[in-house]
């Protein structure tokens, strides 16, 4: 491969024999070379080709952006999670967690943390990624000497998440297909439509995308409070009738059983994401 363009010292865009561009990191890579030398592949720590989708400049510019020191660091937490988690990431991960790192020690230094709206969802359901994630913060402490919250972890460990994410098109297709399915009872149950810019509505397709990962591995979440649950469904009848309809549909799905505490988050998301539809309807009818 020989060099097109050279971004900074660790940095290019490399070419091969049959013109196929490669973004190519390492240390060194690029010191003391020029445009059309060749590349020294002892030096390359990680390669990769841009999505066909992705526009190169675009990718490459945000490389050449983001500062050495933190690009190394997140190469640094990905090989740590990777061996932690014995995995191996897509390519996505190096772009997407050195942005998100370098803009979150930016925004903790300028004393604007973000609060992860996904925080409990994301520590119960990807307990090992959560827990990983939390480490990269040990490792964003011991070199850049700044500590952050858990909201942190959790956006990096859905970064892990999404990374280990090798679903074919169909499979996501079928999901897409599955959670609008869910919704539309949802709304014929209640005989709403829901507001698709509102939280509450991200957190349960968020849900709703978590649970059929879960569902498809066989790694369900075992009964732990049969008593709240028994509470919420005296609470909320109506979300629980509705919980009832979207469990016959997803158990004629997978042929399997949900589990108490499973039932038990699907209520409290349709209670969440009806919540302001319900009211709004109902102080129409006041009217």
């Amino acid at each position: 491969m020989k060099i097109k363009k050279i971004y900074n010292n660790n940095i290019v865009l490399a070419e091969d024999e049959s013109y196929v561009e490669y973004i190519l990191m390492g240390k060194g890579v690029a010191y003391a070379k020029k445009v059309g030398d060749p590349v020294d592949e002892s030096l390359v720590d990680k390669r990769f080709i841009p999505d066909a989708g992705d526009n190169i400049l675009v990718f490459t510019k945000l490389l050449s952006e983001i500062p050495i020191n933190h690009i190394e660091l997140t190469n640094k937490i990905i090989r740590m999670a990777e061996e932690e988690l014995d995995t191996s990431f897509n390519n996505s991960i190096y772009i997407g967690l050195a942005d998100h790192i370098n803009y979150a020690i930016h925004r903790y230094k300028e004393n604007e943390p973000l609060n992860n709206v996904l925080l409990w969802e994301i520590q119960r359901f990807y307990q090992k990624e959560y827990q990983v994630a939390k480490k990269a913060l040990g490792l964003i402490k011991y070199y850049e000497g700044i500590q952050m919250k858990e909201d942190e972890a959790a956006f990096i460990a859905m970064h892990f998440v999404n990374a280990q994410n090798t679903e074919k098109i169909s499979h996501i297709v079928d999901n897409t297909n599955i959670i609008k399915n869910v919704l539309n009872i949802v709304k014929y149950h209640f005989k709403i439509e829901i507001d698709e810019s509102s939280l509450n509505y991200s957190r349960f397709v968020t849900h709703l995308n978590f649970f059929l990962r879960r569902i498809k591995s066989r790694s369900q979440i075992a009964d732990e409070d049969d008593f709240l649950f028994s509470q919420i469904i005296v609470k909320y009848p109506d979300a629980f009738e509705c919980c009832l309809r979207i469990q016959s549909y997803l158990e004629n799905l997978y042929e399997m059983k949900l589990t108490t505490d499973e039932m038990l988050y699907f209520i409290l998301h349709v209670v969440r994401v009806t919540k302001r539809d319900t009211s709004d309807k109902e102080e129409q009818q006041h009217e």
